[in-house]
C-alpha cells in the first residue's frame, strides 16, 4: 500500500498521499501531536463525534483542551456544528470513509475551523485526500496487523528518543501476541484459562501504559521495523476476501451495518447490529470466536442526548475477518452464528 513504509531506516517522516508526517508511540500520541500543533495556533476546543473510543479523550484532557460532542446517525454519518477557531474530529468507521466526508472537508476549506481525520479504521483504505489538502490526519496500524506500538500523524515534529519503559512495552506486546497467536491457532481446540489469562493481562498492561502516557511520542526502532516489514498488500487482500465470503454466507441472516464493499475499502471487520449482542458474543466466545465491541461509550457521552450513538454502542459487534483466517474459517464462523442467532 502506498500509505505504508517499506524498507525504511528513518522512522520520523514518510510520505502518504503527498503528505509528510511523524511516527509516534500510538494513535493517542499521534492525536496529541496534532492537538499540540493546534494549541500553538490558538485552538482550545475540539468537537467530537458522540460515537467514539474513550481513548480519544485522553490526550485532549492531558493537554487541557475543552471538548463537546456532536451527533452520529445510525448510518455513521457525522453532523458536527463547527465553531470558529475550534477543531472538529471526523472518524472513518470500520474501513469506510465517513458518509459526511466530502461535505465536512468542503466546510473546513471555506470556514474557520480545523478538521482532524481519524483514519485508524481506514488505515489500508483510500483516504481520498489530495496533496493540496491541508487536513490533519492521524492513525495507528495496530488494528490491522501484529504491531506492538505505533501511530502516525500528518504533522512534522521533533521526536524524542523512546524511553526504556516504552521499549519494554514493545517486547511485552510482542510476547503476548505470539502466545495469543498460538492459543488461537485452529489446530489447538481446547481452552487454556492460564494461557488466556497471561496474554490478556499482558496486552492490557500495554494498553494501560498507553492510556497513562497519551502524549509520549517516541517510537522504538524495533516497532517501526515490524510495521515496515509486514506485507500490507497481502493483509488487505485477505481481509477483503474474508469480508466478501462472510457477507455472502450471512446474507439475509444478520443486519450488517455496512452492506457493500467498495473497491477502495479494506474492512476492519464484519460489523453487525443485533439485539442481545452480549449474549451472542458470549456464545461465540465459547466457540473460540472472539468479537470485539466498537465501542463502549465513555461516560462523558450522555446516551439520552445521543441515542443513536448509544444504540450503535449497545448493539454492534465486529466479527473477525482478518488475515489469520481463510475461507474455511469464514464458513465455520457463519455456521456458528446462524446456530446461535
Amino acid at each position: 500500500m502506498e500509505s505504508i513504509p517499506s524498507g525504511l531506516s528513518e522512522q520520523d517522516v514518510f510520505q502518504t498521499y503527498g503528505m509528510s508526517g511523524t511516527w509516534t508511540t500510538s494513535g493517542r500520541a499521534a492525536l496529541a501531536v496534532i492537538l499540540q500543533h493546534l494549541i500553538n495556533h490558538g485552538v482550545n476546543h475540539v468537537h467530537l463525534p458522540a460515537y467514539l473510543c474513550g481513548s480519544i479523550l485522553l490526550p485532549i484532557k492531558e493537554l487541557g483542551l475543552t471538548y463537546s460532542f456532536y451527533r452520529v446517525d445510525h448510518e455513521l454519518a457525522a453532523y458536527p456544528e463547527s465553531m470558529e477557531g475550534s477543531a472538529v474530529l471526523l472518524i472513518h468507521y470500520f474501513g469506510w470513509l465517513n458518509k459526511s466526508t466530502t461535505r465536512i472537508r468542503e466546510e473546513a476549506a471555506h470556514e474557520s475551523f480545523h478538521l482532524i481525520e481519524d483514519t485508524t479504521h481506514a488505515f489500508l483504505s483510500d483516504w481520498q485526500i489530495s496533496s493540496a489538502n491541508s487536513n490533519l490526519v492521524f492513525m495507528t496500524p495496530r488494528k490491522f496487523g501484529p504491531v506492538p506500538l505505533g501511530g502516525w500523524c500528518s504533522v512534522d515534529t521533533e521526536v524524542e528518543v523512546a524511553s526504556k519503559e516504552t521499549e519494554a512495552m514493545v517486547w511485552q506486546s510482542v510476547a503476548a501476541r505470539l502466545v495469543r497467536g498460538l492459543y488461537l491457532d485452529k489446530q489447538l481446540a481446547s481452552s487454556d484459562v492460564e494461557t488466556e489469562t497471561f496474554y490478556l493481562q499482558a496486552l492490557r498492561a500495554v494498553e494501560l501504559f498507553l492510556d497513562h502516557h497519551p502524549t509520549y511520542i517516541g517510537l522504538p526502532q524495533i516497532a517501526f521495523d515490524i510495521i515496515a516489514g509486514l506485507n500490507w498488500d497481502d493483509i488487505a487482500k485477505r481481509r477483503r476476501a474474508n469480508w466478501r465470503c462472510l457477507h455472502d454466507l450471512l446474507d439475509g441472516q444478520v443486519d450488517a451495518l455496512l452492506k457493500s464493499l467498495p473497491e477502495d475499502v479494506v474492512p476492519l471487520g464484519y460489523v453487525i447490529s443485533v439485539q442481545g449482542r452480549d449474549r451472542l458474543r458470549a456464545r461465540l466466545a465459547s466457540q473460540r470466536i472472539f468479537c470485539p465491541v466498537h465501542w463502549t461509550l465513555p461516560n462523558e457521552v450522555d446516551p439520552q442526548v445521543f441515542p443513536e450513538a448509544a444504540l450503535l454502542s449497545n448493539t454492534c459487534m465486529t466479527i473477525p475477518i482478518d488475515q489469520r483466517y481463510d475461507t474455511d474459517d469464514m464458513v465455520r464462523i457463519a455456521e456458528v452464528i446462524k446456530t446461535e442467532l
